[in-house]
């Protein structure tokens, strides 16, 4: 069963802006610091943080998994990323991706495209990411909240 979640959150801030924060290495720092309830840590694995850049995830509560930035576009403004190992690939999705996009409404404001692909032979399994793109929401809340100040 394929499957997709799409959100979308505004942010009182240009898309440069909000990009210069989702497209850079300081973004899993600034998760961990702001949300330490959702992700406990960060680890870079390999790579600089563009396409290729390999990281292991820590959530809280839940063993770690790897995911792996497969698109890094930064005159569009997007940021792909998938599960490599671990997490989502361990209780029975054979795929599961995000997409950050950041898109420009107009010169002091945009918004933050969350796009979730994941497959699964199991149906039950649905249910698993309504709880991730929960957190993803916070965090794109969050990153708003702080963009904005």
């Amino acid at each position: 069963m394929l499957g997709k979640f799409i959100e979308q959150v505004q942010i009182n801030a240009a898309a440069s802006e909000v990009w210069n924060l989702y497209g850079t290495n300081e973004f899993p720092k600034f998760v961990v610091e702001k949300l330490p309830h959702i992700v406990e840590k960060v680890e870079l694995i390999e790579g600089n943080g563009g396409a290729g850049t390999l990281v292991q995830v820590s959530l809280v509560g839940n063993p770690p998994y790897k995911e792996k930035f497969v698109l890094m576009d930064d005159e569009k403004r997007v940021k792909g990323v998938e599960i490599v190992e671990g997490g989502y690939l361990d209780l029975g999705f054979t795929f599961y991706g995000f997409k950050f996009e950041v898109i420009e409404k107009d010169e002091n404001s945009s918004f933050i495209k969350l796009t979730i692909d994941f497959e699964t032979k199991d149906v039950e399994n649905v249910h698993l990411t309504i709880a991730n793109l929960q957190a993803f929401i916070a965090i794109m809340k969050t990153s708003a909240d702080y963009l904005e100040k």
